[in-house]
């Protein structure tokens, strides 16, 4: 028996997802009797001190855990620019007078991925939720464009997530391109580009590795997106469902864990099922 009846799902800041006519007809065919309903994102118009907590919660040295990242000492202050960043996330680089002592947007704008300890995000996140709401009725599911992270002990580094499940879940879109492994071969590619010091220009990709990512991995702005973010929102209610415990073992299963992009692509796309155990469960 379900424990939950409603499920509120946050769209992403960048508003590239179609959870109208995707996401929740999707999960609406394994949880029928629940209640979806689509907010707002939960991190856009934020005011400085929101912006500060996102600052202070970033991810400096991915071989400490959070409570040793140097950058928490109590006498570091954020940066403006930082500030600056995530007050205006998601946006591109462009002159503006808003912040006129730090020069334009693209002094602050950052190419390399931006990583945050993924339970400091949830817990900051579950502060902006409505209290009326936080019982075990509902299920909060919050798109973020951010990529999250975890610390694991097994080999004492951070991990770039997909999910984190709890109150509320996140699911990280950009996670979604960066956690589950890419194949060997387009690690290779890279590293032979490297050497060469050549730069990979995604619009003008080979004809060849085109077909490479149409088979085994996913793009940033790919469409197919849509239909694995809602496998995932099915892990995160599968989540509550088994009390913590929400995999399959099947890969032909939409609650497989999939560590490579391959994996995923299958289990969400080419079966893009439950396995009649897990079928059976939802309804």
């Amino acid at each position: 028996m379900l424990k939950f009846k409603y499920v509120h799902l946050y769209g992403n800041q960048t508003n590239t997802l179609d959870l109208v006519n995707i996401v929740v007809p999707e999960v609406q065919k394994y949880f029928p009797s629940i209640i979806i309903d689509l907010r707002r994102p939960v991190l856009s118009n934020i005011n400085e001190i929101i912006a500060e907590a996102l600052v202070s919660i970033r991810i400096s040295n991915i071989m400490k855990p959070f409570s040793r990242q140097l950058e928490k000492e109590a006498c570091h202050r954020p940066r403006l620019e930082d500030l600056v960043y995530e007050i205006r996330f998601p946006w591109t680089p462009a002159s503006s007078n808003t912040y006129p002592h730090i020069g334009t947007f693209e002094d602050a704008y950052y190419k390399e991925l931006i990583l945050y300890d993924g339970f400091m995000m949830q817990r900051l996140l579950r502060t902006m939720i409505n209290e009326n709401e936080t019982n075990t009725d509902h299920v909060h599911i919050i798109f973020e464009d951010r990529l999250v992270c975890t610390f694991s002990d097994e080999d004492w580094r951070y991990h770039a997530r997909t999910i984190v499940s709890g109150v509320p879940s996140i699911i990280s879109t950009t996670g979604v391109i960066e956690a589950p492994a890419r194949p060997k071969e387009w690690y290779i590619k890279r590293m032979e580009l490297a050497a060469c010091d050549l730069h990979v220009d995604n619009e003008r990709e080979s004809s060849n590795e085109e077909r490479l990512a149409m088979n085994k991995y996913l793009k940033y702005g790919d469409n197919r997106i849509n239909f694995i973010v809602t496998g995932y929102v099915l892990q995160i209610l599968f989540f509550f469902v088994t009390e913590g415990d929400p995999f399959c073992t099947d890969i032909g299963c939409r609650l497989y864990n999939a560590h490579w992009q391959e994996e995923l692509i299958y289990s969400q796309l080419k079966t893009g099922n439950l396995c009649d155990k897990w079928f059976v469960a939802a309804i």
